[in-house]
């Protein structure tokens, strides 16, 4: 980031790196749903196969989701409040990347596994890492929150035009 660093920007950066990620997500479950609509990718696939694959993403989908907000709680937690905004966000950012990815894991193996085999069902998986993605999308006041935010640092975030000290 340049020394003279916006709110507006910084707040801009997090949300694209943010939602690229879901993105990615996305178009790999449109991809699929795609591929197995046409019959592009038509193999015959086991039935034990498939229950095996249902039941690691009913274990991994809490799993990957808990560890990323476990992970996101201490990694915030353990952010200084006596460092500046900008080091805050740094770290905040870096923390927001460790979340999603933890995230994003159960959401494409869901995909993975409808396409190995053949099964839009499997997409519901990735649907509900999409929706969590949109529940936890970083905003000013999540950030603030987590950060635990002074009322002076939270106004410089809040007005767009602020440079971030």
């Amino acid at each position: 980031m340049t020394p003279a660093s916006t709110s507006k920007s910084l707040l801009t950066s997090i949300n694209i790196i943010y939602f690229s990620l879901v993105g990615v997500t996305t178009s790999f479950g449109l991809v699929v749903l795609f591929l197995n609509f046409s019959g592009g990718i038509a193999t015959e696939v086991d039935a034990d196969f498939a229950l095996l694959l249902r039941y690691v993403l009913l274990v991994m989908l809490p799993v990957g989701l808990g560890i990323g907000y476990f992970l996101f709680k201490q990694l915030t937690a353990s952010i200084s409040n006596t460092i500046s905004l900008k080091e805050k966000l740094f770290k905040y950012q870096s923390a927001l990347l460790i979340r999603s990815a933890c995230f994003e894991l159960p959401g494409l193996l869901g995909c993975v596994a409808a396409l190995i085999a053949n099964d839009n069902t499997f997409l519901l998986f990735t649907g509900i890492v999409i929706a969590i993605f949109f529940l936890f999308r970083p905003t000013v006041f999540s950030i603030t929150t987590d950060l635990n935010l002074s009322q002076n640092e939270r106004s410089v975030l809040e007005n767009p035009l602020s440079p971030i000290p």
